[in-house]
């Protein structure tokens, strides 16, 4: 099969890269390499060092003899991604071209309107590609999980059937993002869902949680194809991070804590309880403060028993 891959000398596009070519695929990666240009921005970069593409590409092909192009360019030029289009005429394109980093998208009002360009642009002019070039491609494009927020219900797969004044409907899951990068990506996901209904387009969205590591099985053939390893406060991982803190001996930060919210319910229940006093025989007194439901299931597994009785507390005042 044919599929380019947009934004393929970046994190996870190198990484798919290379697993699809060594399955036998024929590969096109596009990217405009403004992921390293970010790097020299924030005065960062990553732990390991990545070589030029146009060096892990040639290794990869000295390695399994198969060839993976690449097309240099910005996805947010539309003559350019349209020409790209147009020579690859691929049968999939996977998207991974956008700007991922939530807090880059809050630095300021430039990077906020920079990522939301970039993204809604770039993926807006990527279908406008499909349909009037390839319009029999399936479009595979990277979501984020970060699009629901975090609702005191399950999050469905993209839709929920809702009762409501007596009326029924399905419809897709309320988003509440929480930054400006994960609003582009509600964006890009209501782009997409419009196109498919209007144009026939077809597409996969994957809402993802976080990604790390640095090593596939196509990656570990050479350390020169080794992928990134990101620890900065903008574009690193908390997990990696931390595994940089542990290696130097440095004291792990502490990214949330449960005191503030232990000495908070303590204090009302104290107020709304004054007359719990301790007894002889040792019981215990099951507080939440949000849903009982989920603390009554989270609890059962963590304790391996039921917990029957939760007292809901309210936290707002």
């Amino acid at each position: 099969m044919k599929i380019a891959v947009l934004g393929g000398d970046g994190y996870c596009g190198w990484a798919t890269a290379l697993y699809l070519s060594a399955k036998g695929h024929s590969v096109v990666i596009v990217d405009s390499f403004v992921r390293r240009q970010w790097d020299h921005e924030l005065g960062a970069q990553t732990l390991t060092p990545i070589r030029p593409l146009s060096e892990r590409i040639n290794l990869w092909r000295e390695l399994t003899g198969n060839n993976i192009e690449a097309f240099v360019g910005d996805v947010t030029d539309y003559e350019f991604l349209a020409s790209a289009i147009q020579e690859i005429e691929p049968e999939a394109v996977i998207h991974f071209a956008e700007q991922r980093s939530a807090p880059y998208s809050m630095i300021d009002r430039r990077h906020a309107v920079f990522t939301q360009v970039n993204n809604v642009v770039g993926t807006l002019n990527l279908l406008f590609a499909i349909r009037e070039i390839v319009p029999d491609c399936h479009l595979i494009k990277l979501g984020t999980m970060g699009e629901y927020g975090t609702p005191n219900i399950d999050i469905e797969e993209g839709y929920i059937s809702i009762e409501h004044n007596g009326r029924k409907d399905r419809l897709p899951y309320p988003k509440q993002p929480g930054s400006f990068y994960h609003l582009s990506k509600v964006h890009d996901s209501y782009n997409m869902m419009f196109a498919c209904k209007v144009w026939g387009l077809r597409a996969t969205e994957l809402n993802q949680g976080v990604v790390y590591g640095t090593m596939t099985d196509e990656a570990s053939m050479d350390e020169a194809l080794i992928n990134r390893f990101d620890y900065d406060e903008i574009f690193g991982t908390v997990l990696n991070r931390l595994c940089v803190q542990a290696i130097i001996g440095h004291p792990l930060t502490i990214i949330d804590s449960a005191d503030a919210t232990a000495r908070a319910t303590a204090t009302l229940v104290a107020e709304h309880f004054p007359n719990l006093t301790t007894t002889d025989k040792p019981t215990t007194t099951f507080y939440a403060t949000d849903s009982i439901e989920k603390f009554q299931r989270l609890g059962s597994n963590f304790l391996g028993q039921p917990v029957a009785e939760v007292n809901l507390i309210d936290l707002g005042g």
